[in-house]
């Protein structure tokens, strides 16, 4: 009776060795490819404002963010992976953050006041979901836009912001601050 039990015991923790281990790869490959998701978005994102930027100059730009950065994020969006970008601090509403993004945003500034480095989240919901949230760190060139409010942001591109975005909170951010969060959801496959 006693090798019975241990060996139920041993068959036991070898299945769920083997089951842990294969959720971790899962979770390793899903990771990979929202990474190479966010990757290909914001180096599209990135070179068509630096284009519009290099065309109609900053003022330009927020029309140009108004109207075409939301398209931008969804460029690589499939019927079975969505993309969008949120932060606690808007610009634009559209991306003002869902009670489970707000959560990851918490647990973002907690990493930050507790002085570790701001990682990835993967999640699985109880639909099968996968979620794969990445921090979003403001670059130096953004402070144009989003950086302080009166030594930074020039005048006239203050003014366009507020014509396109009269309740905007997206500014007197510094260079490496969390911006906001990249979401990636890929649907349980049918």
């Amino acid at each position: 009776m006693f090798k019975l039990v241990l060996l139920l015991t041993f068959s036991a923790a070898m299945i769920a060795s083997c089951t842990g281990k294969k959720e971790a790869e899962n979770e390793a490959l899903w990771k990979s490819k929202g990474d190479s998701l966010i990757s290909r978005t914001f180096d599209t994102l990135r070179n068509t404002l630096l284009k519009a930027i290099g065309e109609k100059g900053l003022t330009g730009a927020i029309a140009f963010c108004n109207t075409e950065a939301g398209k931008l994020t969804h460029t690589y969006a499939t019927e079975e992976v969505t993309i969008r970008r949120s932060s606690d601090k808007t610009r634009n509403p559209a991306n003002i953050p869902d009670s489970l993004e707000q959560k990851i945003l918490s647990v973002f500034y907690q990493q930050i006041k507790d002085k570790k480095e701001v990682t990835p989240v993967f999640e699985k919901d109880a639909a099968g979901n996968r979620h794969y949230f990445k921090p979003i760190l403001l670059q130096s060139i953004c402070l144009n836009c989003h950086g302080d409010r009166v030594t930074q942001i020039k005048p006239d591109v203050w003014q366009a912001i507020q014509q396109k975005y009269p309740a905007d909170s997206a500014f007197n951010y510094k260079e490496g601050d969390l911006r906001g969060i990249w979401h990636v959801v890929f649907k349980k496959e049918k």
